[in-house]
């Protein structure tokens, strides 16, 4: 996978691992949020982007679905989840995106967020894959961690070794390009 976002463009890493859904385990989503948007609401003119080649399975109420293995039906293989998009930048159901095509705008549609971000998270079989585990959450080299504590934990990346900790701010700790 590749990051969700587009090139020589820098974000912030708002949340580490935590809940895909509501507030169960296993905690299989992470966040970023755009530059200049983090910690507020606001319009967002950077894309986030596919992070691999797929086709949009759902795409409805700031959600969209991307179904890695092109079938079109999210319960089967891998699929990417992202969610907290303008519902009115969203691809329609169907269509084939590549890696690193528009998905849509980050915002703070959909449900309970404290600023415009993308939360993004992955299944297999339908089933949420915990973003610290057995499989790692890996996008363009980052490998995604927790503290044990909802939203807290680091991207790593080995070559050359760098860490950016999750923060719900903007600051040099957070950053991240690719």
């Amino acid at each position: 996978f590749e990051l969700p976002f587009q090139e020589s463009i820098t974000w912030s890493f708002t949340g580490g691992p935590h809940a895909a859904w509501g507030n169960a385990v296993p905690w299989s989503a992470i966040d970023f949020a755009p530059p200049t948007t983090s910690g507020e609401c606001g319009q967002s003119n950077k894309w986030a982007t596919a992070v691999a080649d797929g086709v949009i399975a759902r795409s409805k109420e700031a959600a969209v679905v991307l179904d890695l293995d092109g079938d079109g039906n999210e319960h089967t293989g891998w699929a990417v989840f992202y969610y907290h998009l303008r519902s009115d930048s969203i691809p329609p159901t169907g269509k084939v995106l590549k890696t690193g095509d528009r998905v849509g705008y980050p915002s703070c549609e959909g449900g309970r967020t404290t600023g415009t971000h993308v939360h993004i998270a992955r299944k297999y079989n339908g089933e949420w894959i915990e973003a610290d585990g057995p499989i790692p959450f890996t996008l363009g080299g980052w490998v995604a961690h927790t503290d044990g504590v909802p939203y807290k934990g680091q991207l790593t990346r080995e070559l050359p070794t760098k860490e950016i900790v999750a923060c719900e701010c903007v600051s040099q700790r957070n950053m991240i390009s690719k």
